[in-house]
């Protein structure tokens, strides 16, 4: 159903979005289990049809990450295999600077990615209790663990860092899940036509890849974040409920020797 290797690491699921396993990847204890962690957009377009492939995960908690309003305008099925979705919203409140950014005709797409380096290191600096309830839910499911937003991206970039960082993944193979954002086409075919329409000939599409995909910077502004306010990951992991014994449990768990 799907490949893991360093080239392909996407799932082929109708309707979806940036769906991948963020397994697999080396840690000093072994391998990261495949098939257990999964990360993505949106799920509001997955068809009635390809719902079967979608069960085979094997998935005992999606862990949706967006805002009410994202909700409504994109509801996840509700059939069964959907029916294991919690909802723990996180809602990074620069929306209206992004606005006034596209409208800002002397703003340049490197405006753009300091406003993007600013998001992130909101996500990690303010929304410490969210992600707590997150790794809660990953600690208490026996099988399959799936966190998205809407493009899959940055609230769940950053969460699934933090889980393989939890794990022992080298900081290397972590930005390398990060950056894989950037080789899922079918995001950018969805988002930009949203982009153009929202902000018109404001939009050049250089920004647009800018808002769309990701940089290794960041991740790097999220993660520099964590280390200012807590003084290492382990600190923020411990704040947010994944501390020593728990991180020692999910390795066991999750690490294949």
């Amino acid at each position: 159903m799907h490949l893991l290797n360093s080239q392909n690491r996407f799932i082929s699921l109708e309707g979806s979005m940036n769906f991948r396993d963020f397994g697999g990847y080396a840690t000093a204890d072994g391998l990261v289990a495949k098939g257990k962690l999964f990360r993505c957009g949106s799920l509001a377009n997955i068809p009635e049809r390809a719902h079967a492939v979608f069960a085979a995960l094997d998935i005992g908690v999606i862990c949706d990450l967006r805002r009410d309003d994202e909700i409504e305008h994109g509801p996840t099925p509700t059939t069964e295999p959907f029916r294991v979705r919690v909802h723990i919203p996180i809602a990074p409140g620069s929306s209206p600077q992004l606005m006034s950014s596209f409208q800002d005709a002397d703003q340049t797409h490197l405006d753009r990615i300091s406003f993007m380096r600013e998001i992130t290191r909101e996500i990690a600096r303010d929304h410490v209790d969210a992600y707590r309830k997150l790794f809660a839910e990953l600690m208490a499911v026996e099988n399959g663990f799936l966190l998205h937003c809407s493009a899959g991206k940055d609230r769940t970039g950053f969460g699934a860092a933090m889980i393989q960082l939890a794990l022992g993944v080298s900081m290397k193979d972590v930005v390398t899940d990060y950056l894989l954002t950037n080789s899922a086409e079918e995001l950018f075919e969805y988002l930009l036509p949203r982009f153009l329409e929202r902000y018109g000939e404001d939009a050049d599409e250089k920004s647009l890849r800018v808002i769309a995909g990701v940089r290794e910077e960041y991740l790097t502004a999220a993660l520099q974040e964590v280390l200012d306010g807590y003084g290492s990951y382990e600190g923020y992991l411990d704040a947010a409920g994944l501390d020593n014994y728990a991180r020692k449990e999910l390795r066991s768990r999750l690490i294949v020797k």
